[in-house]
């Protein structure tokens, strides 16, 4: 077996122990009490206008996915995005009335993984209504500007239904969290 047939093997098991043991989660977020938090709220300032800044990186981020909006990021929906959409969508974007917004890289995704949580590992009060039970099979992915370096059809996604990267075709559907700064 090569070693991506391995990770979807491991991936598959690992998604069979989540349902086993998240039967609670169904209603909301499992979090393990014994795990520190990696993502505590006070890691991060709100500033208000949808944005929040990770005091550890520096890096201003989105509080919602693109296409949700209001305060607790409620409003609409997020919305899917090729690869080449989400990089021109970010680009794009004046949220708060900045104008330098792009798509985050892998490792600055993984900066702000909550590790003793799934179903999501993200920090829902500072990032709220990541619900990814309603995420589909993508499993809430969300896009990286990191192409895949071994295929240049694929990009490297974050899923935050339970904390790890993957990558996809380009030309899949998935969701982006703006950021700002760093690099």
């Amino acid at each position: 077996m090569n070693r991506f047939g391995l990770r979807r093997f491991i991936q598959a098991l690992l998604r069979a122990a989540l349902f086993l043991v998240s039967v609670d989660a169904a209603w909301g977020q499992f979090c393990n009490s014994n795990i520190p938090r990696s993502t505590p709220d006070a890691d991060f300032v709100d500033h208000g206008d949808g944005t929040v800044t990770h005091k550890k990186t520096g890096l201003m981020w989105s509080r919602c996915l693109l296409g949700q909006s209001g305060n607790d990021c409620t409003v609409d929906g997020a919305t899917g995005y090729t690869w080449q959409q989400a990089l021109e969508a970010a680009e794009a974007s004046t949220l708060a009335g900045y104008s330098d917004w792009r798509l985050p890289n892998i490792k600055e995704l993984a900066s702000i993984v909550e590790m003793a949580c799934f179903y999501p590992s993200i920090n829902i009060h500072v990032f709220p209504n990541d619900n990814a039970s309603s995420s589909g099979d993508t499993g809430l992915a969300v896009w990286s500007s990191s192409p895949d370096a071994s295929y240049s059809g694929h990009a490297w996604v974050f899923r935050f239904t339970v904390g790890e990267d993957d990558w996809y075709c380009k030309d899949n559907l998935c969701y982006v969290r703006l950021v700002r700064g760093g690099q």
